[in-house]
C-alpha cells in the first residue's frame, strides 16, 4: 500500500472502529498528515494567519479538526491488528500509554486472522 491508497482507505473507513489495518496503512497515513500539517503550517506562518500564542492558523484548525475522527479509527483498527483493544487509546492521557501506543502500532500483526478479522495482508 503507498501513501495515496492509505490516505484514501482511511478516510474511506473514517467510520469504522472494527477490523484491522495493516502497518502500512497506518503509517503512511501518519506521514501524508505529518506532510500537509507542515505544508499548512508553512503557508499560515509566510502569510500572517497564524496566531503567535497559539501557533495554529484557521486552515490548520479545521485539518486537525477533519482528521482526528480518521485518526482515532486506523490508530483502532492497527491495535486490534495486534489482537488488542482499540480501547487502549484511552491511554493516550498519560505519557507512557503514547509512547505504548507508538511501539504497539509499530509491531507486525501477530496472528492470520483474530477475533476482529482476518489480516489484511493476506487479502493483497
Amino acid at each position: 500500500m503507498n501513501m495515496k491508497e492509505a490516505f484514501v482507505s482511511v478516510f474511506l473507513k473514517w467510520n469504522n472502529f472494527s477490523g484491522r489495518a495493516c502497518r502500512s496503512e497506518f503509517w503512511y497515513f501518519c506521514l501524508a498528515i505529518t506532510l500537509i500539517s507542515i505544508v499548512l503550517t508553512i503557508v499560515e506562518y509566510s502569510t500572517g494567519m497564524m496566531d503567535p500564542v497559539t501557533m495554529f492558523g484557521p486552515v490548520s484548525f479545521l485539518f486537525n479538526i477533519l482528521v482526528i475522527i480518521p485518526s482515532i479509527s486506523v490508530t483502532s483498527r492497527r491495535m486490534q491488528d495486534r489482537g488488542i483493544s482499540g480501547w487502549w487509546q484511552l491511554s493516550y492521557i498519560t505519557l507512557i500509554g503514547l509512547l505504548v501506543i507508538i511501539i504497539l502500532c509499530m509491531l507486525p500483526a501477530k496472528e492470520d486472522e483474530n477475533k476482529w478479522g482476518k489480516n489484511p495482508l493476506l487479502d493483497l
